[in-house]
């Protein structure tokens, strides 16, 4: 009977030690966040937000393109109207029916103006105009001959003619001789005052 007593007093004190320390427990944590002070708050979350005058005036142009397309609407009138149909229907075209594809309906005026002759364009300076060169003496000088004193004739033809002359004759009414050299002859046109030098050939 004194065992069981002494063991029943030794569960109680080990009970009322654990209530005890569960206690101790109890109020330390509490006294713990007393101390530390109240959690500290989230972060606020930050929202994207359009000012209020934005917003206005969003709406009140969404809503002055709706009122505008209301009133487009109100002011079509879907009655047939016959007797403009009617009217537009027998319009007749009552043009000058003049034929744009063709020359012969232009007026005068136009023709006139299309016929007009374009003056042609000049790239330069023009020619100073002067008298015709002479023309180019028509013999053939063809031979040499020599006289007893010593004086040098030539022989020239003009078609079938066949002319003797020596320094200073006149040929065929028109041409001097006025210098003989070793294989040419200088002839003057009377006619022009010109001299012009032949050569001598073979007939």
């Amino acid at each position: 009977m004194a065992m069981r007593l002494g063991t029943e007093d030794k569960k109680k004190r080990w009970i009322a030690f654990a209530l005890v320390s569960l206690a101790l427990s109890l109020i330390a944590n509490t006294v713990w966040d007393l101390a530390s002070g109240p959690p500290a708050a989230a972060p606020p979350r930050a929202e994207t937000s359009v000012p209020a005058p934005a917003l206005r005036s969003f709406s009140a142009g969404v809503n002055g393109h709706a009122a505008q397309r209301l009133d487009s609407a109100a002011a079509l009138d879907p009655t047939l109207h016959p007797e403009w149909m009617a009217k537009a229907e027998n319009t007749t075209y009552t043009g000058t029916s003049r034929n744009i594809f063709s020359r012969d309906s232009l007026p005068p005026a136009a023709i006139a103006a299309i016929e007009k002759p374009i003056s042609p364009v000049r790239t330069g300076p023009a020619a100073p105009t002067g008298p015709p060169p002479p023309p180019t003496i028509d013999l053939k000088f063809y031979g040499f001959a020599t006289e007893k004193s010593s004086q040098k004739l030539i022989f020239l033809s003009h078609g079938n003619d066949v002319f003797i002359a020596g320094v200073g004759d006149v040929v065929d009414g028109r041409y001097k001789v006025v210098q003989i050299n070793a294989s040419s002859v200088v002839m003057e046109d009377l006619a022009y005052n010109d001299n012009q030098t032949l050569s001598l050939t073979t007939i």
